[in-house]
């Protein structure tokens, strides 16, 4: 995309760029870098790892380790990791769960 941009000579905000940025130089994506780039996905992120550890274990949340994909006005879920579909996401790895997400949305999902 930053390519395209550069070839025809549009702008695009930093705000978006800095996470992939940074991401480049770290090999990764911080759950900091998101902050001012997808308040959204900070938001959220941030509520499910302040969650109390007793409601996350009884699978309130109904998370597993899928993101849904839209692609040509369809929508698909992708795993986050091997077997994603049948791993719930619970108060051990939910720290887990949210760098693969953020590492899907920065880095897998641009590559």
């Amino acid at each position: 995309m930053s390519v395209l941009a550069l070839a025809y000579d549009v702008q695009i905000g930093d705000i978006f760029l800095s996470p992939i940025f940074l991401a480049i130089g770290k090999k990764g994506v911080l759950f900091e870098d998101i902050r001012d780039a997808d308040p959204f996905l900070y938001r959220s992120c941030k509520e499910i790892l302040n969650m109390d550890a007793e409601i996350v274990d009884q699978d309130v949340l109904g998370l597993a380790f899928v993101c849904e994909v839209k692609s040509l006005g369809s929508r698909r879920e992708m795993e986050l990791c091997r077997n994603g579909k049948d791993i719930a996401v619970d108060s051990k790895n939910m720290e887990y769960y949210v760098n693969l997400l953020m590492q899907h949305r920065y880095l897998t999902s641009i590559a």
